[in-house]
């Protein structure tokens, strides 16, 4: 099964893939094609989307990296599609139409790490306080004494 998979991202998209374990597939997509590419996967079966998360390798160079973690359910194999962002344009476009699961998970990585998903309808707070909107506390270089309250 995922032997299809990567044959077929292979033909039409031609993404780098590597096998994880027996259950689990990296797909390194690129943004230009993130909604073509989770399109095709939810019609081959990866249809339960776990999590969308961010990593922040900005110290080292690399700007951060959007990992998308999807399940076909029915045979218990997982799809991982990753792709990098320049830290100067944290722009990709949003999936929450694709997958209205993935809505809030694109608006918790928006909040923590600013990375703007293009068409998502709610990119608003919803975890910080107003005062901590932009803060992005979750980069690495977050200022954790400049936002933390003094103590008694």
């Amino acid at each position: 099964m995922l032997e299809d998979v990567k044959k077929k991202v292979d033909e039409l998209f031609g993404f780098k893939t590597e096998s994880y374990d027996t259950n689990m597939l990296l797909i390194f997509g690129e943004k230009e094609k993130i909604r073509d590419l989770l399109k095709f996967l939810k019609d081959f079966g990866f249809s339960y989307p776990h999590t969308i998360s961010v990593v922040d390798y900005t110290p080292e160079g690399r700007g951060f990296e959007i990992n998308y973690i999807l399940e076909d359910i029915y045979i218990k194999k997982f799809v991982i599609v990753r792709i990098e962002l320049s830290e100067n344009n944290l722009a990709v476009p949003s999936v929450s139409d694709i997958f209205p699961a993935l809505q809030p998970h694109e608006r918790e990585a928006w909040e923590m790490f600013g990375v703007e998903f293009v068409g998502n309808p709610r990119l608003e707070v919803m975890l910080l306080p107003e005062w901590a909107e932009g803060t992005f506390p979750l980069r690495k270089s977050y200022q954790f004494k400049k936002h933390r309250k003094g103590t008694k």
